[in-house]
């Protein structure tokens, strides 16, 4: 059965497409909306970062006597070239993501897709190279000599739970900052704790992932044990400070008082590197350090790939393979012992 258009449809293509197409005047309320959801796109720190590459940019510019928007391609080669003494391949990289955005938001040709520019580019990273300094993994037999050094008092109490948490769910030190009393299931599990995490780097969406913490033989590295230690000594001090939207790790004075608010990224980097420290460990580990040596860790340990991404929420199996292979090599050699 052949079925026939209504006459009154029309089959044909349009002789002339306009090449402009004008914005809307929209109303303040719609607008605002627009542009929370817009900038809700992106994560708190990219956008940090976009804006003080956008300010490094402009002012270069600025000094230069150069437009920055709309850019020449020469100004972005120039820009390249010039920073490449003081920046890292991957810094410039990022710069030239940022003046790109910001050609394509304000709708102007994009100097930043020119040849010229992925030329430059290009000749930067086989002039500079392009390894980046990573993280040593702080792995479980540093972290044990570690979490032993530390003392019973507030602030041990709380980076070791700290330091216990971050390691055994693989966390970035920004999820980790963003935790909440709410995020933390003690009960529901026998074998553990259960955290929750609401968003993440690679969920900015917000589908959310719950992450299973085994508890320990030893108290002292035990997630429930560490945790409920921590719960019990805020408590004590005001019930506030636990409650379902409190942040689980807080700052704690030299005077042992605790300050409202989340602890910052930042904060919890000073903590693993002073408490590594403290310890007798010579590496200058970072705020990555824990979730890199859980990665390390459990691969000598024998877990599966698969149980490992599915508690670090890595969506690269490239990334979590890259740590695997950056175990300090004395700890992979098949020498040891051969002929004692």
């Amino acid at each position: 059965m052949t079925t026939h258009l209504p006459t009154h449809v029309h089959t044909h293509v349009p002789t002339h497409v306009p090449g402009q197409v004008h914005a809307p005047v929209l109303p303040d309320d719609m607008a605002e909306k627009v542009a929370d959801l817009r900038k809700a796109s992106k994560a708190e720190n990219t956008q940090r970062a976009y804006q003080s590459d956008w300010r490094r940019w402009t002012t270069w510019c600025e000094a230069q006597g150069f437009q920055s928007l709309p850019a020449h391609v020469d100004t972005v080669s120039a820009y390249l070239a010039d920073q490449a003494s003081t920046c890292k391949v991957a810094t410039l990289a990022r710069h030239l993501a940022t003046i790109s955005k910001a050609h394509q938001v304000a709708g102007v040709p994009n100097p930043c897709r020119e040849t010229k520019v992925r030329d430059t580019m290009s000749g930067l990273r086989k002039t500079y190279g392009v390894k980046q300094a990573e993280a040593p993994g702080l792995l479980a037999d540093s972290l044990r000599i570690t979490l032993s050094h530390i003392p019973d008092d507030l602030s041990g109490r709380r980076d070791r739970a700290l330091l216990v948490v971050g390691f055994l769910a693989g966390l970035r030190r920004s999820e980790i900052a963003g935790l909440t009393w709410g995020d933390i299931d003690t009960e529901s599990e026998r074998d553990g704790v259960v955290v929750t995490l609401a968003k993440s780097k690679t969920d900015q969406e917000r589908q959310g992932r719950s992450i299973g913490l085994h508890k320990q033989a030893d108290g002292g590295s035990c997630p429930f044990v560490t945790l409920s230690a921590w719960r019990n000594a805020l408590s004590e001090i005001d019930a506030k400070h636990v409650e379902h939207d409190a942040p689980v790790f807080v700052q704690v004075t030299r005077w042992g008082t605790v300050k409202p608010g989340h602890m910052t990224g930042n904060t919890i980097a000073l903590v693993i590197q002073k408490r590594a420290m403290k310890a007798g460990l010579s590496v200058q580990y970072q705020g990555h350090s824990l979730r890199k040596g859980f990665v390390q860790s459990a691969h000598k340990a024998g877990v599966s790939l698969d149980a490992v991404m599915a508690t670090t929420g890595h969506k690269s199996v490239k990334m979590v393979m890259r740590y695997q292979s950056q175990v300090p090599v004395m700890s992979q050699s098949a020498s040891k012992g051969l002929l004692a």
